[in-house]
């Protein structure tokens, strides 16, 4: 048996703990449930997924504002759509997200804090090397 993921642990990614405690929730899997893999999952029914995950205001799991906006956000997560699935939105993720095993998210989190650092450097990099060189443009008469 395991521990669930719940929605006010904050050391968890906020995406992936949303995603993790959607697919989690036995009362959704009409609409979204795990797969025999344990690494895997099913939207089964994306106009009620729509519907009943990702609706406004507080009660929200998944702060993403409709449906397409939520594969984007799968997608920039690290989250892979299945290749030669018979289902259209079939879904895994390489690393972090078991069934059974919500404690691995806590990995996840600290990799993408590490990767968001390194974005973050990388942008500051190329701002500054564009400031420069408006400066020397500026210069040269």
């Amino acid at each position: 048996m395991h521990t669930p993921v719940t929605v006010t642990d904050c050391s968890l990614a906020s995406f992936h703990k949303g995603v993790y405690t959607v697919v989690d929730d036995s009362s959704l899997d009409s609409v979204v449930s795990w797969i025999k893999g344990r690494k895997r999952f099913i939207i089964w029914d994306p106009i009620e997924f729509q519907r009943r995950v990702l609706p406004t205001g507080r009660q929200r799991r998944i702060r993403s504002l409709n449906f397409s906006m939520f594969m984007e956000d799968l997608k920039y997560h690290g989250f892979i759509r299945v290749k030669k699935s018979k289902h259209r939105y079939h879904f895994g993720h390489p690393k972090y997200f078991v069934r059974g095993k919500p404690e691995l998210l806590r990995k996840e989190d600290a990799h993408e804090k590490r990767m968001h650092k390194f974005e973050q450097a990388r942008a500051m990099k190329k701002k500054a090397k564009a400031r420069a060189m408006e400066l020397a443009d500026t210069l040269v008469i």
